[in-house]
């Protein structure tokens, strides 16, 4: 009877034992858990955090980006202003520009008057506005009483200017346009004396001989001797 007893006492120990142990690993289960469990919610809380940062730094991207739509939506509104009063321009200008030209009714500028201003020009030395004056004459007026004596002038205007290849092409225009004309010994003349200094030495002293022996009799002949002479 004693040893049964003993044994039923040792058998309640052992289960008592065994049910201490398992709890203590249960509790540590648990604990485990959680920690882990905080741990989550830690990183949980964290996360949240960081989310309400990007929602605030996209709603303050949000109204930035809506204020620049507005000034857009301004400047477009600018725009479409300016085009309209642009449009309204156009449409109108041919109008006003028919207008005044049906009432501006100017004085046309006679050959007379444009070979008269040339000349004032070149009387008071202005020689380039001269020789712009005498060459928009020949090209106007190519048939014109005055227009072989335009040439000339157009020429002298020319190289007082210094000018020398302009005035040597202006008398040349005038020796191959006009052969019979009056002016043919001074421009054959000045021709000759234009193209000596840019180098044409030969091309010169043909000139002058011809002057010599086409118009012996003329002033110009006599120059052209002189300045033969000069030419080596």
């Amino acid at each position: 009877m004693k040893n049964v007893t003993k044994l039923l006492f040792m058998a309640g120990s052992g289960f008592l034992l065994s049910g201490c142990i398992a709890s203590e690993r249960d509790m540590s289960t648990l604990k485990l858990q959680l920690q882990e469990l905080n741990a989550t919610i830690v990183q949980m809380q964290s996360n949240q955090a960081e989310l309400a940062g990007k929602m605030d730094e996209l709603n303050s991207n949000l109204s930035a980006s809506n204020e620049n739509l507005a000034q857009v939506d301004a400047q477009i509104n600018k725009l479409s202003a300016k085009l309209d009063d642009l449009s309204v321009s156009v449409r109108t200008a041919p109008a006003v520009q028919a207008e005044k030209a049906q009432t501006a009714q100017p004085a046309a500028l006679l050959p007379s008057d444009l070979f008269a201003e040339a000349k004032s020009h070149l009387d008071k030395g202005a020689y380039e506005p001269a020789a712009m004056g005498f060459k928009l004459y020949t090209s106007k007026y190519p048939d014109s009483e005055n227009v072989e004596q335009a040439y000339m002038y157009m020429g002298d205007a020319y190289i007082a200017a210094g000018q020398t290849k302009s005035g040597a092409v202006a008398y040349a225009t005038l020796l191959q346009k006009f052969p019979k004309s009056k002016f043919i010994p001074s421009a054959r003349l000045k021709y000759a004396l234009s193209i000596v200094p840019l180098g044409k030495k030969d091309e010169a002293k043909r000139y002058l001989s011809s002057v010599v022996q086409d118009f012996p009799a003329s002033p110009e002949a006599k120059k052209a001797e002189a300045e033969l002479a000069k030419i080596k």
